[in-house]
């Protein structure tokens, strides 16, 4: 739902800063003159057009950009620069105080004047994938919001297939590609980011790649979950796994009517069954195993792939109510957009 031009332009600039007023000195209550230390001179941002005729501020930190391009890329942020009659004036050019992380709009201004910062189909860091969440939905920068939701939603996706199929690195950056910890902390960032946002189709994947993971949980980057998240994973966890051994390789426990070798299948399955899957969950994978059908006759392969494959499905249907999520439609049918 677009916003009203005027609710746009409250909600945008409700929390902006006061124009920076730079004090040399003062008369403090008994009439003596007092030095105070001179504000901070307002950093220059690499996004400075010499020619620009607007100059946009957020935290201490200004960008001067040309109007029409900046109007040009949001209804907000046009809406904000026909209502600046009141504001001040800085180096001959209006002055439009946000109240943004300076960071994250460098992110989005980058987009709109240097359109060469973000090559398509090339992995973006996590913070800038959650910058253009943020802002593309305030600035109701649709392409924007859009193409960030695409990319945690092909690594955090509500499809099977999807999810098995996807490799994080493809669509997400990793800080330092050899942090044995760099998937957790993308998981957990999501985590807190979908909760923030209102988006919880992210959820379901991101708690189970936890809960297939609880070690993750003592890492110190978790202490920023919810305590409400964690205690739902932790809770999670034993049910799934239950769940898990049972729809993906309950086949194991079982032998076909024409098994052309039982006894030799029976005992592989044993072994395979103590070695790879019991206790429950102690390898939670969705895909098939080909190092399973070792020692198997094609019988028991094919019932064994059969079993496994809609187990896989029936639990990634199931997963959201394991973490008290509403059904996978539900959820996608009321997404939040721009």
């Amino acid at each position: 739902m677009l916003l009203t031009k005027r609710r746009r332009t409250e909600s945008t600039r409700s929390n902006a800063p006061a124009p920076t007023k730079r004090t040399e000195s003062t008369l403090n209550p008994n009439g003596l003159l007092e030095l105070l230390p001179l504000a901070p001179e307002p950093l220059r941002s690499e996004i400075w057009f010499d020619d620009g005729n607007i100059i946009v501020q957020a935290e201490n930190t200004q960008f001067r950009l040309f109007k029409g391009a900046l109007c040009s890329s949001s209804d907000v942020f046009k809406d904000l620069v026909e209502d600046m009659a009141d504001l001040t004036a800085e180096d001959g050019c209006p002055l439009l105080l946000l109240s943004d992380s300076a960071v994250e709009l460098t992110y989005v201004l980058r987009t709109i004047f240097h359109r060469w910062s973000y090559p398509p189909n090339q992995p973006l860091a996590f913070d800038v994938i959650a910058a253009f969440l943020r802002l593309g939905r305030k600035y109701e920068i649709k392409p924007l919001y859009d193409d960030a939701l695409a990319r945690l939603g092909a690594v955090f996706p509500p499809s099977l297939s999807q999810y098995v199929d996807s490799k994080m690195m493809d669509h997400i950056q990793f800080p330092d590609p050899e942090d044995p910890n760099r998937r957790g902390q993308i998981v957990v960032d999501t985590i807190i980011l979908a909760r923030e946002l209102g988006i919880p189709s992210l959820l379901p994947a991101a708690f189970w790649f936890t809960c297939t993971r609880l070690e993750s949980l003592a890492n110190k980057h978790t202490s920023a979950i919810f305590e409400a998240d964690r205690d739902v994973i932790l809770l999670a966890a034993k049910p799934l796994s239950i769940a898990y051994a049972s729809y993906l390789f309950g086949w194991l426990d079982e032998t076909p009517a024409n098994c052309s070798q039982p006894a030799v299948c029976t005992n592989t399955k044993l072994k395979y069954s103590l070695k790879q899957w019991k206790p429950p969950g102690s390898a939670m994978t969705l895909y098939w195993r080909s190092s399973a059908e070792n020692g198997l006759c094609r019988t028991c392969v094919a019932a064994g792939q059969k079993h496994h494959s809609e187990g896989a499905k029936r639990l990634w249907t199931e997963l959201p109510a394991f973490f008290n999520l509403p059904p996978w439609a539900e959820m996608l049918a009321n997404a939040p957009g721009v």
